[in-house]
């Protein structure tokens, strides 16, 4: 008894015949369909592999600028792993990148109006730090003519979350009639108490 041919789970009786030309299409897309799959797969890890992310960028740059006598090649190192954080989109690699600019280091000068960008791109993003700084930098006129009224707004946005020195400026606007207020002993001596409150509710820096 002449024995059968089994493909693909099939029984092919008699003597071996030709396989379907549509079962070998089929079985040579799905085998195109897997390969193109995996392909994809490795390039993915690879990439992800080769390419530290935002959170890492953020600490390495924090990292270098931490050192106890950070070098020029140090400096200019950490701004390029803050800036690639920032660029990505984390609102404390900008904060940090914007204090990077406004005091500058070692073979990196300081660069006010990076440094207003960068604090900006945080404070609008509701880190109470960089709105209290912005401020500070708008109501000295750090990068150009003193703007008080917007400072102000700055400050009062950090005092919503409780920052200390932010009610403090507010306090002392409010004594001096200064940043656009009108004298209000009353309003200034809230901001003084919240001040005082903040202080004990103190955030931490990002």
């Amino acid at each position: 008894m002449r024995r059968g041919l089994a493909f693909g789970g099939l029984e092919f009786a008699g003597r071996p015949r030709r396989v379907p030309a549509c079962v070998m299409r089929a079985g040579e897309v799905l085998a195109c369909v897997a390969l193109a799959t995996a392909l994809a797969t490795a390039l993915a890890t690879a990439l992800s592999a080769g390419a530290p992310d935002a959170s890492t960028e953020l600490a390495s740059g924090k990292a270098l600028l931490a050192g106890a006598a950070s070098s020029a090649a140090d400096a200019k190192a950490a701004q390029a792993h803050l800036q690639r954080a920032a660029e990505h989109g984390l609102p404390a690699a900008a904060f940090h990148l914007g204090l990077l600019y406004r005091r500058g280091a070692a073979g990196l000068p300081a660069d006010k109006t990076q440094a207003m960008k960068w604090l900006r791109v945080a404070a609008e993003a509701e880190l109470p730090d960089a709105q209290f700084i912005l401020g500070q930098m708008l109501m000295n006129g750090e990068a150009g003519a003193a703007d008080g009224v917007e400072a102000r707004r700055w400050f009062e946005r950090a005092a919503e979350h409780e920052h200390a020195a932010a009610h403090f400026e507010l306090a002392m606007a409010y004594r001096r009639g200064a940043l656009g207020l009108p004298p209000d002993e009353a309003e200034a001596q809230r901001h003084l108490m919240e001040a005082e409150h903040g202080l004990s509710h103190r955030a931490p820096i990002p």
